[in-house]
């Protein structure tokens, strides 16, 4: 790596996470669900997967790439791509969202929560079992996406086991169980 790229590598892991949190990119987060419905729809935005390669293995974003910051900092596409990206944690893809907007991709944004997100609201999206009409409906589309991508929507959760704000427009729904367990489940079902 020539000294250039190292002071470059230093000051988007110095600054990077202080320059996102203070607003200076705004919040260049995505949800799962709008992810869902852009690859559904035929956008293709290109996804990468900053996690390790055990884990990628392990479950993946569908058309995911594995990559790391240190490939990102060589990747050569068009500028206007839209890029999506995410990682076992959302600082490390908030890092790697203002590299490639320091290098003129503008089209970048991360998964805000990861893995995670996918899991819960594209591959298994929970339905309570006293479920209102508004939470039907959403569960309806989250559950078309959900088969569209070969997941297994959930019916009659016990409310107890839905992350508060689940059903929010927007919501900030906490993770309940760590990625690793939920991808441990799935692969114990065989998907």
């Amino acid at each position: 790596m020539t000294v250039h790229a190292s002071l470059f590598a230093a000051a988007v892991i110095l600054g990077g996470g202080a320059a996102v949190t203070d607003g200076l990119l705004g919040r260049p987060e995505t949800t799962a669900v709008a992810l869902a419905e852009a690859i559904v729809n035929g956008e293709m935005p290109r996804v990468f997967d900053l996690r390790p390669q055990a884990e990628f293995e392990a479950f993946h974003v569908p058309s995911a790439t594995r990559t790391t910051l240190r490939d990102l900092m060589a990747l050569d596409l068009p500028r206007t791509t839209r890029v999506v990206l995410y990682s076992g944690d959302a600082t490390e893809a908030a890092r790697a969202s203002m590299l490639l907007r320091l290098r003129g991709y503008r089209d970048v944004t991360f998964l805000r929560q990861g893995l995670y997100e996918w899991i819960a609201r594209v591959h298994e999206p929970a339905l309570a079992a006293d479920a209102t009409p508004g939470e039907r409906a959403e569960f309806e589309r989250l559950a078309a996406l959900s088969r569209y991508f070969g997941g297994q929507p959930r019916l009659d959760v016990p409310r107890p086991e839905i992350p508060a704000g689940y059903w929010t427009v927007g919501g900030e729904s906490r993770p309940s169980m760590s990625t690793a367990l939920l991808v441990a489940a799935i692969r114990r079902r065989g998907c």
